[in-house]
């Protein structure tokens, strides 16, 4: 069996929610035991870039995006922006996004206000609609690597069909942003 390529994009800083710069080591074990998969981790917090040069080590994140068969994003409530970008370069590469967004944390809810207004089954915009898909759990995670043949992969072009979509289909109702386009 061909081992699988993995990039688990999430928390760097051992100061966030794992308590350490390689929570990915066990991760990636507890994935591989769940599944039954040979998994082989591109791990960001391990390449030997010189962290005083934002480029280089940009650049080294990317290609292990563009090198993985994978991209798993452990959404966490301490995430930062590096992981948002991830998901995105994955789009541009057209790599499979499988989220994990724990239930109750800060992308995916029972119950959410937002503006006054109380949504069931909150799911954050930006998580489900670039993650090809998502789950609650780790258990969730290892099955659906165990189905990646069967995933529609989303690609790049999500951004321009979201905007066209809305353009198409809601822009005309929208009083607020007709009136900042109509009066500028």
């Amino acid at each position: 069996m061909k081992a699988l390529k993995i990039y688990v994009a999430g928390k760097v800083s051992k100061d966030s929610s794992f308590g350490t710069h390689y929570w990915r080591d066990g991760f990636v074990e507890k994935l591989q035991n769940l599944s039954g998969l040979k998994l082989v981790s591109l791990d960001p917090a391990k390449k030997l870039t010189d962290q005083t040069k934002p480029k280089e080590a940009f650049g080294a994140d990317v290609y292990m995006i563009s090198r993985s068969d994978v991209i798993v994003v452990y959404l966490s409530d301490d995430i930062s922006v590096g992981g948002s970008q991830e998901i995105l370069i994955a789009k541009y590469y057209k790599k499979p996004v499988i989220g994990l967004a724990p239930l109750g944390g800060r992308f995916n809810h029972k119950n959410k206000e937002i503006f006054g207004q109380i949504v069931e089954d909150y799911r954050h915009p930006f998580v489900y609609s670039t993650c090809d898909v998502v789950c609650d759990d780790i258990q969730g995670v290892a099955e659906q690597l165990k189905n990646l043949s069967k995933f529609k992969i989303k690609n790049i072009d999500l951004i321009k069909e979201a905007a066209d979509q809305y353009q198409n289909n809601n822009l005309k109702s929208d009083k607020y942003l007709n009136k900042l386009l109509n009066d500028s």
